[in-house]
């Protein structure tokens, strides 16, 4: 009596699985048959419902992107945005941009398609930039780079990259973009995920394409990941209307979530204060936001001072009286223009690169114009900085 009942029980328990594989079976949405990297294939969509992350905090972002304009070298762009335009035209698509040369330009010559969503996504949320380079550059010939790329699909190649990490501990959430190369991410995406331990990390696919669509890419990406890691739904922009595309950008982000950058500073920037620093004969503006750290440094204005390049990211500058910071942030992470403190040593730094994020960072301000002066130094030079209003 009793091996009946547990018979009864094993057969209940596997017809229950069998109910719950049938509800998380993966559908094939669309499909597209055109070839090259403009190509779709059935697109599956693994997370049916869209996380609600407007209440999670995102600290320590990185926008990881591969765009070809990065991983090529263009000899003759002439050429090389013919080839282009020359695809377009052999599979009908042309007809759909206003302005074809712009459209062809803006694959292979830099900053490129990918790079362009990346710096708005940038804009909007804050982070690091990590653009995704190979050490073997691809043609700059549109139909030999998609040869190439085929290649690399067919053998499920792990391209070799040229920049890495110096940890990717450091982030929490990273967004991933790419274009649609042969159905799916350029294979140079998954040598990046391969390399780095993305468990528990939050990914956020977003993609450039053509005719295809986003294809395979996010259901290949996801699968390459580890399980703990969270993917977040994608973004694809059309290739015709990335000029146009930083306001989707901006409701895509919203939507998913994420704060705009911008209103986080709109109370400091409300109480904004203005210097200026002359480095041979030349001005450049700075903006100081109220915190005290910058309010004590505008009260000590006006200061010679003598910068140095640091690790070939920032300008920093040793002050001989320390800044409070009681009350500041426990550390930062810095874009380009972006003017700080770093506490622990006692210096300024005026970022000139992005870089990670930093503990004993502070934020001070930002400057607002001539940067290229800054980057421009290789060397040692002087400085005044003194109020500017």
């Amino acid at each position: 009596m009793k091996r009946r009942i547990l018979w009864i029980l094993i057969a209940c328990l596997l017809l229950s699985l069998t109910a719950c594989g049938e509800q998380t079976e993966e559908t094939p949405l669309s499909e597209v048959t055109q070839p090259g990297m403009e190509e779709s294939e059935p697109v599956t969509v693994t997370n049916e419902e869209t996380q609600n992350t407007s209440e999670t905090d995102w600290e320590h972002i990185l926008i990881a992107y591969f765009s070809w304009a990065d991983n090529t070298v263009v000899e003759d762009e002439e050429a090389a945005v013919q080839s282009a335009l020359s695809h377009y035209d052999s599979i009908g698509d042309s007809e759909n941009y206003s302005d074809v040369d712009a459209v062809a330009s803006a694959s292979v010559v830099a900053p490129g398609n990918t790079a362009r969503l990346a710096q708005w996504i940038q804009e909007y949320v804050g982070g690091n930039l990590f653009p995704i380079v190979v050490t073997e550059p691809y043609p700059d010939d549109y139909d030999e780079c998609l040869d190439r790329a085929a290649d690399e699909k067919a053998e499920n190649a792990r391209p070799e990259l040229e920049n890495h990490l110096d940890s990717i501990s450091d982030y929490d959430v990273i967004f991933l973009g790419f274009p649609n190369w042969w159905y799916t991410a350029p294979m140079a995406v998954f040598s990046f995920i391969e390399e780095y331990n993305l468990a528990d990390k939050t990914i956020v696919p977003f993609c450039a394409h053509g005719t295809g669509g986003i294809a395979g890419s996010v259901r290949d990406i996801t699968a390459a990941l580890p399980d703990s890691a969270e993917v977040l739904e994608p973004l694809g922009v059309y290739r015709a209307d990335i000029g146009q595309a930083q306001s989707e950008v901006n409701e895509w982000l919203a939507e998913l979530g994420f704060q705009e950058k911008a209103e986080e500073n709109a109370e400091l920037e409300n109480s904004e204060k203005n210097a200026k620093m002359t480095i041979d004969g030349q001005e450049i503006f700075i903006t100081l936001y109220d915190t005290p750290a910058a309010n004590t440094l505008y009260d000590m204005l006006p200061l010679e001072l003598s910068f140095e390049d640091y690790n070939r990211v920032e300008k920093i500058s040793y002050l001989s009286q320390a800044l409070p910071i009681t009350g500041e942030s426990d550390g930062y992470d810095p874009n380009v223009g972006d003017f700080c403190l770093y506490a622990p040593w006692g210096n300024l730094s005026i970022f000139y690169q992005d870089f990670q994020y930093s503990d004993g960072l502070i934020l001070l301000g930002h400057i607002d114009s001539s940067m290229d002066l800054l980057s421009s130094h290789d060397g040692d030079f002087s400085a005044v900085l003194e109020k500017a209003n």
